[in-house]
């Protein structure tokens, strides 16, 4: 725990308590977003499957959800038309493999183009590896492909949604929210008024949305007879399926109509020197324990066999990349990734991934990443454990864990630089092959944006395997990524696996400074408790080992704790007491630290010009520690000591200042507080109407956290509504 973000009652004068990040949600405007005037409408359907057939029952349901007006004409196609009336929600549902995601996101290409405000698309993760997709992270992917800048979207999910439903109300936008594993996940992302339709897919009925939200149900089940005939004619050729239509008949029963079997089978079958007859005989051999296929009705069994002989079918390097990417705990990869888990360059790891691609057992999702289907998934991870001796998986495991902390460490090393040095955890000599590159802090947030659950993901995974120095390492930075990527619950988690696995491995030093960082994400969520207790215990261990720079940051840690106990005298003595302690430590940072809390104390006791020392001391310590993410707080502090001492218009600009810093610079909850100063400045000066605004978004904030300072604002902001001003 670091820093403290408290802010005045304007009442009382008295500090009271943090907020987690801000968010300009009030009064949002919509210009410039991809769905108003200035910016490109939203188009993130994934590619459509080129070999899409039958679902006719299901497609003529889908297009009845849409208006009259817009139904398809003789030839297929949808007449361009308003969609009009009440928001409608479609939940698709059906047994894993038997094409859910394929009908959805065919038929959304389909009608797409009545939507000219957008269409969105996201995995939701229900059924796959690692964690589900959370309403909020989606949300958070919506807002900005909707054109809403990073800086302006809250943190809670709560806010998150008001604010997507805000940006969609009146506007005309297809979604399709892919494999959801309950309503609970859905139901926050769902758009409040008309002109929108929404289509989820589940292996979950999704009862609740039908109940409450008035969803069509719509069932899928295996592919008649005719239908698969279909599909694999359509894969393997009309020319040789006519030439072959009894083995093309008996492919189809071997596949227990499963799409994705049928799929996987025909695409083998297709080759210009295969026969459908040859595939048959092939699958009839017992070493693909084709008596499993005769069990009626049984899609998985069938859908093993079928992989069973599908994986037969690879050569030994593609059976291998197959194998080590179902060691991969993650939901997606890239195929740098993919390289370092394989062990080969990365133009083989691209020519491969290319291959798997083509033959069905990989899925593309964006450019250079891939996933696997969950069952495709499963099937890899059991031949990796029936066909590879343990010393080679683990030379696999480790290649890509490495792979992993490196790049987390290098994007940590390029997005908080004043940082260096200071957790041993993140000192860890890794390597990685090959290597992503990070020339500036907004290439290294990206790369976070892209990999968060990956992080998460590898950090249990080495957890799991009792790698301690990788676990400590990948646990560490992933929690300090998602601390201002505002997931806090995954934190929190992230933060008590680096403790546990310190505590193991037996470095009291380790130990210590885990101990202070789950201090901090306690502090982070208010659990005031614990954040106490965690840090108090890093105090006694920071003092038995002689540490002054951890007794300095356990000292700061205390005192923002009684701060926000409003037990001030108490705070203020574990703050001066820290102070000599942290000298010098990284390159002045945490003296810098220290004097920004003590500057938040006093200009909140009313002291301005004690609190304005204070405040320049911080920012002229950060500046020299090239500490670019404590630089906001110090502006804020500073500005705060000029409100206080009546320099209204230098208070403006140093909130202006600090709010001028780029977004992955800024600590969260730091934009709130900036933003509830310059409201109370705006609004002494005249400047009603961007007062407002300020405020609206702050009282947002407050509201999502519970904050005390809440229904103060609301008060200020119901006193302004009614004051006459020109």
């Amino acid at each position: 725990m670091s820093e403290g973000a408290g802010f005045r009652n304007e009442t009382s004068g008295e500090v009271r308590g943090t907020v987690v990040q801000a968010g300009s949600i009030g009064q949002l405007s919509l210009a410039g977003t991809a769905t108003g005037t200035g910016g490109s409408v939203p188009r993130q359907l994934p590619s459509v499957v080129r070999d899409f057939t039958g679902r006719a029952e299901q497609v003529a349901a889908l297009d009845a959800l849409l208006p009259a007006e817009a139904e398809p004409s003789s030839d297929g196609a949808v007449d361009d038309a308003g969609t009009g009336g009440s928001v409608v929600i479609s939940a698709v549902d059906g047994a894993a493999g038997i094409g859910k995601t394929t009908l959805a996101v065919w038929w959304a290409h389909r009608v797409q183009h009545l939507f000219p405000d957008g269409t969105l698309h996201t995995n939701l993760r229900g059924y796959g590896p690692g964690d589900p997709a959370s309403p909020g992270e989606v949300l958070e992917g919506f807002l900005r492909a909707l054109g809403l800048p990073g800086e302006r979207i809250p943190t809670g999910t709560a806010e998150k949604a008001a604010t997507f439903r805000s940006l969609l109300a009146g506007r005309r936008v297809l979604m399709v929210l892919d494999n959801a594993n309950a309503a609970e996940q859905v139901r926050p992302l769902l758009p409040g008024t008309a002109g929108c339709v929404v289509v989820v897919t589940s292996r979950d009925r999704l009862t609740g949305l039908v109940v409450t939200e008035g969803a069509a149900r719509l069932t899928l089940d295996l592919l008649s007879e005719p239908e698969a005939i279909t599909l694999a004619s359509g894969i393997v050729g009309q020319d040789r399926a006519a030439a072959e239509p009894d083995a093309v008949r008996e492919l189809v029963r071997c596949c227990g109509r499963l799409p994705l079997a049928v799929r996987i089978a025909a695409g083998y079958a297709s080759g210009p020197d295969t026969t459908v007859a040859e595939v048959i005989a092939e699958m009839a051999d017992e070493r693909y324990r084709l008596d499993v296929l005769s069990r009626e009705g049984d899609e998985r069994a069938a859908v093993r066999a079928v992989f069973d002989w599908s994986y037969q079918q690879l050569d030994d390097e593609r059976a291998r990349v197959f194998r080590r990417l179902g060691l991969h705990p993650g939901p997606e990869f890239c195929a740098e990734a993919a390289a370092a888990v394989t062990g080969l360059d990365l133009p083989g790891a691209r020519w491969v991934l290319g291959a798997l691609a083509a033959a069905h057992l990989i899925e593309p999702v964006r450019r250079g990443r891939y996933r696997l289907h969950d069952l495709l998934r499963a099937y890899a991870s059991h031949r990796a454990e029936t066909d590879d001796p343990p010393e080679h998986r683990e030379q696999a495991r480790e290649r890509m864990w490495q792979w992993y902390a490196h790049h987390a460490k290098t994007a940590h090393q390029v997005l908080f630089p004043a940082h260096c040095g200071w957790r041993p955890a993140l000192n860890l000599e890794v390597r990685a092959d090959p290597r992503i590159e990070f020339p500036d802090a907004a290439r290294a947030w990206a790369w976070i944006e892209s990999e968060q659950d990956n992080l998460v993901a590898v950090a249990r995974d080495t957890d799991r395997h009792g790698r301690i120095p990788l676990t400590i390492l990948l646990a560490t930075a992933a929690a300090g990524f998602l601390y201002r990527l505002g997931r806090q619950k995954r934190q929190l988690d992230l933060s008590r696996i680096a403790l546990a696995a310190a505590r193991r491995g037996g470095d009291r030093t380790v130990e210590a400074h885990a101990l202070l960082d789950l201090g901090t994400t306690h502090w982070t969520v208010r659990q005031l408790r614990e954040a106490h207790n965690a840090s108090l215990e890093g105090l006694g261990l920071a003092c038995d080992l002689g540490n002054r720079e951890l007794q300095a940051w356990a000292l700061n840690d205390l005192g923002l704790v009684l701060l926000e106990q409003g037990q001030h005298a108490q705070a203020r003595d574990r703050f001066l007491a820290a102070l000599p302690l942290a000298s010098g430590s990284q390159r002045g940072r945490l003296e810098g630290v220290v004097e920004g809390n003590l500057s938040d104390l006093c200009t909140g006791l009313g002291d301005y010009q004690q609190g304005l020392r204070h405040a320049e001391r911080s920012l002229s310590l950060r500046r020299t520690a090239h500490d670019d993410q404590g630089k906001p707080f110090a502006l804020h502090q500073i500005a705060r000591a000029r409100q206080g001492l009546g320099d209204l218009r230098e208070a403006i600009a140093q909130c202006e200042n600090a709010l001028a810093i780029e977004p992955h610079h800024r600590i969260p909850q730091d934009t709130a507080g900036i933003l509830d100063t310059l409201g109370a400045c705006l609004r002494d000066t005249g400047h009603i109407d961007r007062a407002k605004s300020c405020w609206r978004d702050a009282l947002a904030l407050y509201d999502q956290y519970g904050h005390p300072r809440a229904d103060d604002l609301r008060t200020s902001l119901r006193a302004l509504d009614t004051t006459r001003h020109p």
